[in-house]
């Protein structure tokens, strides 16, 4: 009897290795691409940062060099502050408008709701440079339709120059950058709420729970982890934004809306400072990582077995 149990026992082990070198096997294929495609490009960056280096002649060694000139130029600093508070208006528009509606959503029937979730999320399917050129039509300052929509309801003294004043069009961006990101969060946060159990909200029902009070004291404390993966892709595809800023305003008038990431292109391909554009791109994620993490942490990630 112990010797068959040993026999079986071995077996067991056995195709649990043969799984695991299976599953191995078919994760070289994701490791190779993912090795070629971002390992290696960040570990060249990262090189390259200390280096000076045209495109054309030869590569020289220039140490810390490029870090100072980075913090010597007042323009890439200002380009990274550009890039925090469009990040940060874009994360909190797109996380506010998701879980809203996805909140609101989970009310409604099962046919009605599809189509909801169909037009709601149907601008993350629109490419960053069309929902730019689109909401360069609407916001125009002279045929632009939200003027002239205010022109016509009486409410002309809001008119103003979206896209072209320093006090605005950082927002714009930010909100617009939000609206097309919402429709990710309101599917993320929609499938972790119809993944709770069902007994949790007849228990409530049957305390006399309101709706509000479900979603404060069960929906939202339970779906944090959801919560903390929406904000993680939010803040990480706010922060690479380039084609609507591009689409937009081209990072003008002048670089009052110059951002990050077009700061970094046109250091490396306009005046082919190779070098000093790693260094940028190095620092910039860095910082992006440490915002990620302080927001990470302050939304925390309960896990709950239920």
């Amino acid at each position: 009897m112990s010797a068959k149990m040993k026999k079986v026992g071995k077996s067991g082990l056995s195709t649990t290795v043969k799984l695991q070198m299976i599953g191995g096997v078919f994760c070289i294929p994701a490791l190779i691409i993912v090795t070629f495609a971002t390992i290696i490009p960040v570990i060249w960056n990262v090189v390259l940062s200390f280096c000076n280096w045209d495109g054309v002649s030869g590569m020289s060694f220039n140490g810390a060099g490029n870090y100072f000139k980075f913090f010597a130029d007042r323009a890439s600093l200002k380009a990274i502050g550009f890039s925090l508070v469009i990040a940060l208006i874009a994360t909190a528009v797109a996380m506010a408008l998701g879980i809203g509606l996805s909140l609101l959503i989970y009310k409604v029937s099962r046919i009605e709701g599809a189509v909801y979730r169909f037009v709601f999320y149907s601008p993350v399917m629109l490419p960053l440079s069309v929902v730019g050129l689109l909401f360069t039509l609407v916001l125009a300052t002279d045929e632009g339709l939200l003027n002239n929509i205010l022109r016509l309801i009486g409410m002309g003294d809001l008119q103003t120059a979206w896209l072209a004043k320093k006090g605005t069009v950082l927002a714009v961006i930010g909100i617009v950058q939000g609206w097309r990101s919402s429709g990710t969060v309101m599917m993320l946060v929609y499938t972790g709420i119809i993944g709770l159990p069902i007994d949790l909200f007849e228990s409530s029902k049957l305390d006399g729970a309101t709706y509000r009070q479900e979603v404060r004291h069960i929906i939202l404390p339970l779906i944090k982890p959801t919560i903390q993966l929406a904000l993680s892709m939010c803040v990480m595809s706010a922060f690479k934004t380039y084609d609507i800023v591009f689409t937009m305003t081209g990072g003008g008038p002048g670089d009052i809306s110059k951002t990050a990431p077009l700061k970094i292109i046109e250091q490396a391909f306009m005046f082919n400072k190779y070098g000093l554009a790693a260094a940028n791109s190095v620092i910039y994620a860095i910082i992006v990582v440490v915002i990620l993490g302080i927001l990470r942490k302050g939304i925390g990630g309960d896990k709950y077995e239920y």
